[in-house]
């Protein structure tokens, strides 16, 4: 509501500003944002054509952006916990925010062949922990789960079936009755993923089973 406070706040704001205090304002003369946010970025000159960018901004709370392994991501959830490793040793408890959707392919991984990752954030929950720095190298320890006694496979021999929910395809091989077993699919239910492997069930599914994977 326009009211004579709000109008002499806005001829204060001109006037400081070496611009004539006429108390109103056009839509090109601000910039409203939902909620507080920091400058992190001056991009207009003196001179520069007014189509140009003339601001960045970010959010007032600082958060860690690193790049996860697209095999990893059955690990990670938004809003799991974690811990994030600052330059000098110390350690902070953070929270995954967000997972990105755009995978990003990298040259080569650690195995030499090329792998595909895509982009986490995870937010710092004590923000004088953070306090004196703006950008640096930190490692991120995501809380997880283990299990034992399960059965796994590769995710690259994970099939998606056109009713929904996975498969696998068994591998040349010969049943009890000695029936061949290859090229066969089972349904599958996933459970845990990790370092490459996804736990599966199923009741055609048992131990010792070779199934067909990419390489």
């Amino acid at each position: 509501m326009l009211t004579e406070g709000l109008v002499s706040a806005i001829k204060r704001w001109q006037k400081s500003l070496d611009v004539e205090p006429t108390g109103v304002l056009e839509s090109s003369d601000v910039v409203v944002t939902r909620s507080a946010v920091r400058v992190s970025e001056v991009s207009a000159q003196t001179g520069d054509a007014a189509a140009n960018d003339l601001l960045s901004v970010s959010a007032t709370t600082k958060s860690v952006r690193i790049q996860v392994e697209t095999l990893d991501l059955g690990t990670i959830k938004a809003g799991q916990k974690a811990t994030v490793m600052l330059p000098d040793g110390t350690e902070t408890a953070g929270e995954v925010a967000t997972i990105g959707t755009t995978i990003k392919a990298d040259q080569e991984g650690e195995s030499g062949a090329g792998v595909t990752k895509i982009n986490v954030t995870v937010s710092v929950e004590d923000a004088e922990a953070v306090k004196g720095i703006d950008a640096a190298p930190v490692q991120v320890r995501f809380e997880g789960e283990a299990k034992k006694g399960v059965l796994a496979v590769p995710v690259g021999a994970l099939l998606a079936l056109r009713e929904g929910g996975y498969a696998v395809r068994l591998a040349e091989g010969r049943s009890a009755d000695g029936r061949s077993t290859g090229g066969r699919l089972v349904p599958v239910d996933t459970g845990m993923f990790a370092r490459g492997l996804v736990e599966i069930s199923g009741e055609d599914i048992a131990e010792g089973m070779k199934v067909e994977t990419t390489a």
